[in-house]
């Protein structure tokens, strides 16, 4: 009897990965490679940009254009809020009407609703939300309250869900005070079935919050296993100008976010934003004289939409800076696995960005972290801080002070060669967690099989 191929498994990710932002699609990347545990895989995603993310995601990944197959308006992240909430009750409304519909005719109802979104969903073999920090119960921006409908509508279809390599930063504060959200949460978190989190104090909290029978586990974000790029980073280095061998190479990646929030104590944003980016170029300019350093601003996002492009930040602070000839400025855009080789020939990275930092951190590079609201960012305190032991350098920049920042940054060089031998270490174990959230999805499945 001949022998018969397994047909591949069909995951839907059912959330979009901007791939501008080069640290969510470092996490895209880093959730492919906990698939190859299934074997054969097609996984098709959600996109806003397909035109745009085409260019960007793996090749194997197929694009679903929520616009086209959901009626929406174009450029919808662009659009008011008002616009944005009633274009995601449309999306509600048609996701409840095709589940009335397969509970009355099954898979007839595709013919009827003829797009490539209800195909994927009914063929799919398992339907993946909630990565990164989407919240499990307003889901994310543009398509509001999705975890709710999309877990009724896999349960009508049949389908196993999975929250994958989730963490909730916003969600305990909001969820902690309305009842009703918690409610809702926990309808979410007990009809999912499998629910895997990327740091411990999310762990905690949707453990407190789901009942017993919930399978909730402690793993870690996938994005530490983006792969670098060792072939591209001697070119970049010459396309860039960047010198090697004239002292310390320092590498930052700063955001609008982030600089807004400095300096509380003044009411006025633009001026909080003005005295940020002054401070900042004040901060490279004695990094230079100083420390005999050369500093690269990296965009680890280019976003055009809500201030997100980190070429703009860079620029402004440039152009404040004294010592311009050892400032550079990349302008280009570059792969995650590019910008993760480049990071690691950085004798010192400062991140306003998470997943920049776990980049730096996982090619061996001690980091300080710029965060704002101290211990409540979950996402920093839970990955940088916790789950690779680099608390110790994370900096509120809520209460910029350049003395204690410089402080900061003397103290971590000093400390070099003690702190990247540490992150090495703790790359390989937060790997191994990594890879455990792909294991734990084909546990789920093989399971369903038996059945």
């Amino acid at each position: 009897m001949p022998h018969l191929k397994a047909c591949p498994t069909r995951i839907l990710i059912a959330d979009w990965v901007p791939s501008l932002n080069k640290g969510e699609l470092a996490i895209l990347i880093g959730m492919l490679k906990t698939f190859e545990v299934l074997g054969e895989v097609e996984v098709s995603i959600f996109s806003v940009y397909p035109q745009l993310d085409k260019q960007r995601y793996p090749k194997n990944v197929k694009i679903i254009d929520l616009e086209s197959d959901l009626y929406l308006k174009s450029s919808l992240l662009e659009k008011s809020s008002l616009v944005i909430i009633l274009g995601g009750l449309f999306v509600m409304l048609q996701h409840i009407f095709f589940s009335m519909l397969y509970a009355a005719i099954g898979d007839n109802v595709v013919k009827i609703m003829n797009k490539m979104i209800w195909r994927e969903y009914c063929r799919s073999d398992v339907i993946v939300i909630c990565h990164d920090q989407v919240s499990c119960v307003f889901g994310p921006r543009f398509l509001p309250f999705s975890p709710l409908y999309i877990t009724m509508l896999a349960k009508t279809l049949g389908k196993p869900v999975v929250i994958y390599a989730n963490g909730f930063p916003r969600f305990k504060r909001v969820v902690g005070k309305i009842g009703l959200w918690k409610t809702l949460a926990r309808f979410v978190l007990n009809n999912v079935d499998l629910i895997t989190v990327r740091e411990e104090e999310s762990y905690k909290y949707l453990r407190n919050i789901s009942s017993n029978k919930t399978r909730i586990y402690l793993t870690a974000d996938p994005a530490i296993l983006c792969p670098v790029n060792h072939e591209r980073v001697r070119s970049i280095i010459l396309e860039e100008n960047i010198d090697r061998s004239d002292g310390l190479l320092i590498g930052m990646t700063l955001t609008h976010r982030i600089l807004l929030n400095a300096y509380q104590e003044i009411r006025n944003p633009d001026e909080r934003y003005e005295k940020a980016t002054t401070q900042m170029a004040r901060l490279v300019d004695h990094l230079i004289k100083n420390l005999h350093a050369t500093v690269v601003f990296l965009p680890h996002c280019i976003e055009p939409y809500r201030k997100g492009d980190d070429r703009d930040v860079a620029r402004e602070i440039y152009n404040k800076t004294v010592n311009k000839y050892k400032v550079v400025v990349l302008t280009k855009e570059y792969s995650p696995d590019e910008l993760k080789a480049l990071m690691g020939v950085f004798d010192l990275f400062i991140g306003g960005r998470v997943h920049s930092v776990v980049s730096a951190l996982s090619m061996g590079v001690p980091s300080i972290t710029l965060t704002i609201g101290g211990s409540s960012d979950r996402r920093a305190y839970g990955i940088i801080g916790k789950t690779l032991k680099q608390e110790k350098w994370i900096y509120n920049i809520e209460g910029l002070d350049l003395d204690k920042l410089l402080s900061m940054i003397i103290t971590l060089l000093s400390l070099h060669d003690e702190v990247s031998k540490d992150t090495v270490l703790q790359t390989r174990i937060v790997k191994k967690k990594a890879l455990l959230n792909g294991k734990l999805l084909k546990a789920l499945l093989d399971s369903r099989t038996r059945r």
